[in-house]
């Protein structure tokens, strides 16, 4: 039977997993910092809030040491690890958490033992956190937010004299579901598979199945013997030797257990009327009518490079990219009006969607480091620096750590922005068109940024004469864009993510845009062109074009799935994963490799030398 004979190698599978598991978490649990027992008295606690889960009374020496901790080590937010936390729950905290990163990474996403939070009450009050007791699943909430406005002051501590409370299975049901969101589902159904195969492979491929099953009932103890930073699980002998058969007793218990839906299904379910009836009217409004010239050059040799519907949202409508075979020059033709631009980014990088591009962006900190060396080898010390198209500023929270000295300013469309200022990620927020706002700022910044910004826009040509405006004399101007001479774009055509429509409306080559720099009185100093990675690019395309066929079911501007569809949708992924996995092999092996190739993106740091007056083409 084929499922028998694939048990062996999953069991195989499992049991490597497991041990490397160990070792990974084993390191994470030793990076744990305790604290240290302080006299009564000895410390004053004014100015600081406790935000406990429901049930957890502090003990008394606990505040006092978290502050002493906090104060000595200037930190401003304490999540409390009780220090017998239950084996289930401490593997979990580690598994999300790298301890020893948590701190110096200011855009890791905030994590909770689900015990209780020590926070600078100024802190508190900013972020507009509760006073607590809470639900384990708000105080999840909770840290999450603290970690934004304390994005380098947070931290994870054992606290020695704590004491676990237990959760209801309705509690950890309902934490799960706020910490993984839309994707409980899979975790939950990834959990009773791993039970699953540890269970099969035991009674069916018993040396395989028996050494998998061995090495998961040792994993508590490889992990948590000898209190690595001060963890002493209060259930860690039992769990060592039953932990299969508990944790098949928790599955149960999760899967007859109640608690609400995932937050973005609510809000899925909120919006569906909404986008129901405003689609009904038809799309046709959200375009403007062709051009027969391109919108660079105004040659009119054009000529059809790709059409595409949304798959990244999957919103009704069906897009062209037109190429200029003059300049090169590749557009959106036709564009969308003003009011499509409305809808078509709508719950796009806010709303619904807003959560999950936070997440990508804040998993790009390499790329934003890049960007901020860049301008340190010209200028190591600008006075003001306004990033265009800043979103949540992310790269503005990195770019400080080489600025320390730098007001970061930021301007978008969105409020987004105004919530970066409210973190302090930003120093000041400007909201609207660059081209509207650039007078009010004319002459005030050393450095202006435009990062995955200018493709976004109208009429980038009027984006750059902004620049000129905003800029001091000498003033940098740093653009990074997609290149649109990439050749896996195309290759993958549609499905190469950087083409991404509807939102990108322009794309502009590097030797087009140094021309247009240099017209407006820019040197250009220092360009960086990306690297192919077509294995990359390829992985990326397969998600694309399994998306096309099974969209993802959830979104709001789509009928409210049924069990079918999300079947559907994990079978198709299911069937796409060997075949991009075997795709992207062969792409990385033979696509392009030159030094000259150019990949997916390129950046050029241009220093205004002018005077030179706009030249809006």
């Amino acid at each position: 039977m084929p499922k028998v004979r694939a048990l062996p190698v999953l069991s195989t599978l499992t049991a490597a997993g497991l041990a490397l598991n160990a070792r990974n978490l084993r390191g994470r649990a030793l990076n744990l910092s305790a604290l240290t027992p302080v006299t009564a008295g000895t410390v004053d606690t004014d100015g600081w809030r406790v935000i406990a889960a429901t049930g957890v009374e502090l003990h008394p020496d606990t505040l006092p040491a978290a502050v002493a901790w906090a104060t000595e080590h200037d930190m401003d937010a304490l999540d409390l690890v009780p220090a017998d936390l239950p084996v289930a729950r401490a593997l979990e905290l580690l598994g999300q958490v790298d301890p020893a990163k948590y701190r110096s990474d200011p855009l890791t996403q905030g994590r909770t033992a689900g015990h209780a939070l020590v926070v600078r009450e100024e802190v508190a009050e900013r972020a507009g956190v509760p006073t607590g007791p809470v639900s384990p699943a708000a105080l999840i909430d909770a840290v999450r937010q603290l970690k934004r406005f304390a994005p380098r002051s947070s931290d994870l501590v054992v606290a020695w004299a704590e004491r676990a409370v237990d959760l209801s299975p309705d509690e950890q049901l309902e934490a799960q579901r706020t910490f993984f969101d839309r994707y409980g589902t899979i975790n939950l159904t990834a959990f009773a598979a791993q039970m699953a195969v540890l269970g099969a492979g035991a009674l069916t491929s018993r040396r395989t199945g028996l050494a998998a099953l061995a090495a998961y009932e040792l994993q508590p103890a490889l992990v948590l013997r000898g209190k690595p930073g001060g963890l002493a699980p209060r259930d860690l002998a039992r769990q060592s030797a039953t932990r299969w058969v508990r944790e098949v007793g928790r599955l149960a218990g999760l899967l007859r257990a109640e608690a609400p839906r995932a937050r973005s299904l609510e809000l899925s379910d909120a919006l569906r009327p909404e986008y129901a009836a405003e689609i009904a009217l038809g799309t046709d409004r959200f375009f403007e009518a062709p051009v027969d010239k391109c919108r660079w050059c105004g040659s009119t040799e054009l000529s059809c490079l790709l059409t595409t519907p949304d798959l990244i949202q999957h919103k009704p409508g069906t897009f062209r990219l037109d190429e200029c075979g003059s300049c090169g020059h590749v557009f959106q033709n036709p564009r969308l009006s003003p009011e499509g631009l409305d809808f078509y980014y709508k719950d796009c990088y806010d709303g619904f969607g807003g959560s999950e591009m936070e997440r990508l962006f804040a998993s790009e900190r390499s790329e934003y480091e890049g960007r901020a060396a860049m301008v340190h080898a010209v200028d190591p010390s600008p006075e003001r620096w306004l990033d265009v198209g800043s979103g949540h500023a992310h790269f503005c929270l990195i770019a400080r750590d080489q600025f320390p000295e730098t007001s970061f300013e930021g301007l978008d469309l969105g409020d987004v922005i105004d919530e970066a200022a409210d973190r302090g990620w930003i120093d000041r927020a400007y909201r609207g068109q660059f081209p509207d706002v650039a007078p009010e700022l004319a002459g005030q910044f050393d450095v202006v940024s435009m990062h995955h910004y200018l493709e976004h826009t109208r009429e980038p040509a009027e984006e750059l004469d902004a620049a000129v405006t905003a800029l001091r004399p000498g003033g940098l101007l740093m653009i990074e864009v997609p290149d649109p001479e990439s050749p896996t774009g195309r290759v993958l055509g549609r499905y190469w993510m950087p083409w991404l429509q509807p939102q990108h409306q322009q794309f502009i080559s590097i030797g087009r845009l140094e021309e247009a720099l240099v017209e407006r009185g820019f040197t250009v100093l220092d360009r960086y062109r990306a690297k192919p990675v077509p294995g990359l690019d390829t992985v990326a395309a397969g998600w694309f074009a399994a998306g096309h066929v099974v969209p993802r079911p959830w979104m709001p501007w789509r009928r409210r799935p049924t069990v079918a569809d999300r079947a559907a949708r994990v079978a198709t992924l299911a069937a796409a994963i060997p075949a991009t996995t075997a795709a992207a092999l062969v792409a990385q092996v033979s696509g392009p490799k030159g030094e000259d190739t150019p990949g997916s993106a390129f950046r050029v740091l241009a220093r205004l030398d002018g005077p030179t007056a706009p030249i809006t083409q």
